[in-house]
């Protein structure tokens, strides 16, 4: 079937969605600088071609042939598709929501994310036919109901996949609810007490609880997070310096520059002016 659509994930609509690209299709500069999308992303890279190189927020990975990786809303990410042939889905966040609350996968969850699934034959063969599935929906009625159910079969199998090959994996529920919480609300709350109050649990039950599951403290997490929000930002280009560090709440540009230079090694300038610098 050549059903693959010519189009980028960019034009899509707020109201719930899914729909499927083809790498080979897509015009090559899509990916070129980094991009920043409010739904989910599900990339199939069926041949990656001589370049194996993926960032996602600033984290260089080795692609190969025959992985599956999913990437979060808000995630950067930037790519070569030249010579890469594959599939890519864009979900909107309240379809990849549903999906998961029937699937209840720590894959999906975001708290293990960006990890590359290698596909066996059996689970390639599989996915192939629910991509044609999905493709002559598509091309007919396009009625989200079945296209979600396609997805969450498609998504099942991914999951199943990395859950058997990664039994001894155990996520702990607290942690993982304690890093979506973070990612929705470090902008304004940056205090152990909030998350803690939300969590139901003592601050330093909290902090134990990150510490024993991470390594890190809760304010490490919430000082990384920041930092990968203001590297963000300055990649994306369309705003300041200064206009990036009011709307992250610092108070004074000063305070904005001394702490990115503590926790990276640049200023902020710096690393604006430093392409080379991920």
């Amino acid at each position: 079937m050549d059903n693959k659509k010519k189009a980028t994930p960019g034009g899509l609509r707020d109201k719930p969605f899914v729909d499927i690209f083809f790498l080979e299709s897509m015009d090559e500069t899509i990916f070129y600088n980094y991009q920043r999308y409010d739904f989910y992303q599900l990339l199939w890279f069926k041949k990656v071609g001589s370049d194996n190189r993926y960032l996602i927020d600033f984290r260089e990975y080795e692609v190969a042939d025959n992985q599956v990786v999913v990437v979060f809303p808000g995630q950067i990410d930037r790519l070569n598709i030249q010579g890469k042939e594959g599939v890519l889905f864009a979900i909107h966040n309240d379809v990849f929501f549903r999906i998961n609350q029937h699937l209840k996968s720590p894959y999906l969850s975001g708290y293990l994310s960006n990890i590359f699934i290698d596909l066996d034959q059996r689970t390639t063969n599989i996915l192939n036919t629910i991509v044609e599935l999905i493709l002559l929906e598509r091309e007919a009625a396009n009625r989200l109901t079945i296209m979600e159910t396609y997805t969450e079969a498609f998504l099942f199998h991914v999951a199943s996949l990395f859950e058997t090959k990664n039994q001894r994996i155990k996520v702990d529920s607290l942690v993982a609810e304690l890093m979506r919480l973070i990612d929705r609300n470090f902008i304004h709350e940056r205090e152990t007490l909030f998350y803690s109050n939300q969590l139901g649990i003592t601050p330093k039950k909290l902090n134990q609880a990150c510490i024993r599951g991470t390594g890190k403290t809760l304010k490490q997490h919430l000082q990384e997070r920041l930092v990968l929000e203001i590297k963000k930002e300055i990649r994306m280009g369309q705003k300041s310096l200064k206009e990036i560090a009011f709307d992250l709440r610092f108070n004074e540009p000063a305070y904005f520059t001394r702490f990115f230079k503590q926790h990276t090694g640049y200023t902020p300038t710096q690393f604006k002016e430093q392409e080379s610098v991920l």
